[in-house]
């Protein structure tokens, strides 16, 4: 039997504990992009398939002929400020090496929001409404 996760889910608006479970690569609107996926640490009922996305973007990203990916990352972007908030003592020599396999097993405080404008800042129905990963940080600091 195999288990659907549900990769759009809808949470209250707050501060949870989580831990990673998986990372893809994408091109949105000519963006290329790093999605990051999370499970609640507390497997609330309701959402204990759930995966939370935090979209983060990259300079760019290809892959080779034996699948393995590779991605460059700006040090102003979004992912350096919380790969330093996550690992403020490691040095990072190469931005386009980050380890992402490092997050394996780590928990993390995540501030999840509901999105509530699409793409042309137009409301959003509230059933329609899914979470979204904002913020991401060590346990013992805020997102």
């Amino acid at each position: 039997m195999s288990i659907m996760l549900d990769d759009e889910p809808q949470i209250k608006n707050g501060v949870y504990q989580i831990i990673y479970h998986s990372h893809y690569f994408t091109n949105k609107f000519g963006r290329d992009l790093l999605v990051l996926q999370f499970q609640l640490v507390e497997l609330i009922e309701d959402h204990k398939h759930s995966l939370f996305s935090m979209w983060l973007n990259l300079k760019n990203y290809t892959k080779n002929k034996n699948g393995q990916v590779n991605f460059k990352v700006s040090k102003s972007s979004k992912l350096a400020e919380i790969w330093m908030k996550i690992f403020p003592s490691q040095k990072v020599k190469r931005w386009d090496r980050l380890p992402l396999r490092q997050l394996k097993g780590l928990i993390l405080n995540a501030k999840i929001e509901e999105g509530k404008r699409n793409y042309k800042q137009k409301l959003i129905h509230k059933d329609l409404r899914i979470s979204k990963i904002v913020g991401l940080s060590l346990p013992n600091s805020l997102p």
